[in-house]
């Protein structure tokens, strides 16, 4: 077995004095590719504007843009598939004819140590099944070896796009009434939401399978705002006047759908063939299982009442893993490791959290004390309807449940009856605490008033 990379020419040389470069452990490392270009957007927009009376205004427009040369930070670094046609290091004592991110063991006649000693198993080719820094051979099949799978290359290669279509009505203030509403329907597509430290996308070798609903996006937005002021009935130079003139009732709501978000692992059980169960730099999503859809994959209930016996958002029944078979990739996989795992085509963002609404109202007294003093007294109350807005339900699971990356030989893969109360783990589990709802956005309702004092 290889724990580290001291001693292999032109990665971590050693020598008779001294230890291994950064103790043998690759390095992880950031850059600004030098051959990107200059990341541009290119906006569009389409407005109608009618006033059919003096008060009232009518807008209809659409607006669009599309993004090029978008910098997302990509693991430039992610290990290449040997195979005894195409191996990695090809050449030197530290060749690789297979490909693999866990280290399959056992203790029977075909383990390193020999029989009755657990170890790793021998591999077709006569040497050992390794487990390398960042898991498997993992280390040795990267394209610049040295250097962490999971080292980035900020590089600008994004696409994005964004296509609304806007609405608007405005009643100016007449009669002491005012009021404005305004719709939004659009759609943001990209494949990585936020320039940040990590790769938003799935499979880093093929950035467009990661193309989706950005994790912004919100299909509708419907927003209302009013004031109303309530007429005068004394004389405002009065007592009367200036305690019972001078109110409004100022108020907005705002009803919106809700994130997209995806279904993620990153316990090896997706993309373990590249990253074992050291993958912190992607996002890799759970594919839905063989006839299930999105929509299918919902069971109608929010999971925000699950203590109290309500069923989850998702149904496990509905997620598989993208389990590569052993001997698969023209070989490249061992036929020993039944366990590892590839990464999903897509599926990025193709669930969407609980719509949310909020309404907030205002009561307001003017009081006039002089022509340079003024007091104004509100009511606020905040979520009037003191409305739950749920979170993202549960999304990230760990179905290798202790990141185990030496898994036994023989050991059952999958998990079965996921969804059921027969459900049985096996090396994989079954994705626990899918969908259930932990945290609200946003508070409950809150009430508070205030005096000011204008001059």
């Amino acid at each position: 077995m290889n724990y580290g990379l001291g001693g292999i020419p032109g990665i971590c040389s050693s020598t008779p004095n001294t230890e291994a470069t950064n103790n043998g452990q690759p390095i992880s490392l950031g850059v600004y590719d030098r051959k990107n270009k200059l990341p541009y957007t290119i906006n569009y927009t389409f407005d109608m504007q009618w006033q059919p009376r003096p008060d009232l205004a009518v807008e209809l427009g659409y607006v669009g843009n599309v993004g090029r040369h978008q910098v997302i930070p990509v693991p430039f670094n992610q290990p290449n598939i040997a195979s005894t046609t195409n191996p990695a290091l090809p050449g030197s004592p530290y060749q690789q004819n297979y490909s693999y991110g866990y280290t399959v063991e056992n203790d029977g006649a075909d383990s390193c140590y020999g029989a009755g000693n657990y170890g790793p198993l021998v591999l077709p080719d006569g040497s050992c099944y390794q487990a390398n820094d960042e898991g498997g051979n993992d280390d040795l099949r990267v394209p610049y070896i040295g250097y962490a799978a999971e080292s980035i290359d900020y590089k600008a290669a994004g696409v994005d796009a964004y296509n609304a279509l806007q609405a608007h009505i405005e009643k100016r203030m007449s009669k002491g009434f005012q009021m404005g509403a305004s719709y939004t329907w659009s759609h943001s597509l990209d494949e990585q939401s936020g320039l940040g430290l990590f790769y938003n996308g799935n499979n880093a070798l093929n950035l467009r399978s990661g193309y989706g609903s950005s994790d912004f996006d919100r299909k509708s937005i419907f927003s209302t705002n009013y004031i109303y002021q309530v007429p005068d009935f004394a004389n405002k130079h009065t007592l009367a006047g200036k305690l019972i003139d001078g109110w409004s009732l100022v108020g907005l709501a705002v009803i919106q759908s809700g994130q997209p978000y995806s279904i993620i692992d990153f316990s090896g059980s997706v993309g373990s063939i590249f990253y074992s169960t050291y993958n912190g730099i992607t996002n890799p999503i759970v594919p839905l299982a063989p006839g299930c859809s999105a929509k299918s994959a919902l069971t109608g209930h929010s999971g925000a009442w699950t203590p109290a016996g309500a069923p989850p958002a998702l149904n496990a029944a509905c997620f598989t893993l993208p389990i590569l078979p052993a001997g698969g990739l023209g070989g490249a996989i061992p036929a020993s490791d039944p366990f590892e795992t590839g990464f999903t085509t897509g599926q990025r963002n193709i669930f969407r959290q609980s719509a949310q609404k909020r309404a907030d109202a205002s009561v307001v007294k003017m009081i006039p004390i002089s022509e340079r003093f003024n007091l104004k007294y509100t009511f606020d109350v905040y979520n009037v309807t003191n409305t739950t807005s749920l979170d993202i339900p549960g999304n990230e699971v760990s179905q290798n449940a202790y990141y185990n990356a030496f898994p036994a030989e023989g050991t059952p893969v999958l998990p079965t009856g996921c969804g059921t109360p027969g459900a049985t783990n096996n090396f994989y589990s079954c994705p626990s605490g899918l969908g259930i709802v932990q945290h609200t956005i946003g508070a409950p309702r809150q009430i508070q008033m205030s005096l000011h004092l204008d001059f």
